[in-house]
């Protein structure tokens, strides 16, 4: 709770320096996962059938507009920091999906819309991901290119947290992984893992080794 307490009450005092958010933010981002770091169950998109994508697109003029399951919305959005965004006049559709699965994902994706929190872009071109965690621990995970694209490869292969200094974790989706291989900047391998991809421990790492 106390954590809770501080973030709204940041925001609460920030509200008068509003700044120009990552001009990288103004596209169209499609959700890839979501996940609490309470539990760290991930609730990958590409596992829902029938296949849904949801997206938001950002625009200059501080909109959004997207859509989730099989619900459209809109509204309005603020940047208090450069890192922070603030959904705002929050607007839905009111259409029951189907199956229970998409009204499921519809629902935390909306609870997202309707609050906020610290945003971080990472990669660049259409290799680009959109990570935005709330006050109350919630994580989604976005990409710029859809994950049923045909051309989706592991070019789009998605490694978030970053910065971290406990666990990375890999959405690959339909991309088959044999290793990964972590280098230091020198090029050496410090760390070959051959199984259990999607989450990597790289507690035992001193800050800014690799």
């Amino acid at each position: 709770m106390k954590n809770l307490v501080t973030f709204i009450s940041i925001i609460y005092s920030m509200n008068c320096f509003s700044q120009t958010p990552n001009p990288d933010l103004f596209q169209t981002w499609y959700l890839y996962d979501y996940y609490s770091t309470d539990d760290n169950i991930h609730h990958p998109v590409s596992a829902i059938t029938p296949t849904i994508s949801p997206d938001i697109t950002f625009t200059e003029t501080l909109n959004f507009n997207g859509i989730g399951a099989c619900n459209s919305f809109n509204g309005t959005f603020s940047s208090p920091f450069d890192d922070v965004l603030l959904f705002e006049n929050f607007s839905g559709t009111l259409l029951i999906c189907s199956p229970s699965e998409h009204m499921s994902l519809e629902g935390s994706f909306f609870s997202l819309l309707q609050s906020g929190g610290q945003y971080f872009i990472s990669g660049e071109g259409n290799n680009m991901s959109l990570l935005i965690s709330t006050p109350i621990f919630n994580n989604y995970v976005f990409g710029n290119s859809q994950l049923n694209s045909p051309n989706f490869d592991l070019k789009q292969t998605v490694i978030y947290p970053n910065p971290t200094d406990s666990k990375l974790f890999v959405n690959f989706q339909n991309n088959v992984i044999n290793k990964i291989e972590i280098l230091n900047s020198l090029g050496q391998n410090i760390k070959t893992i051959n199984a259990g991809f999607d989450v990597i421990n790289i507690s035992d790492f001193a800050s800014g080794f690799i």
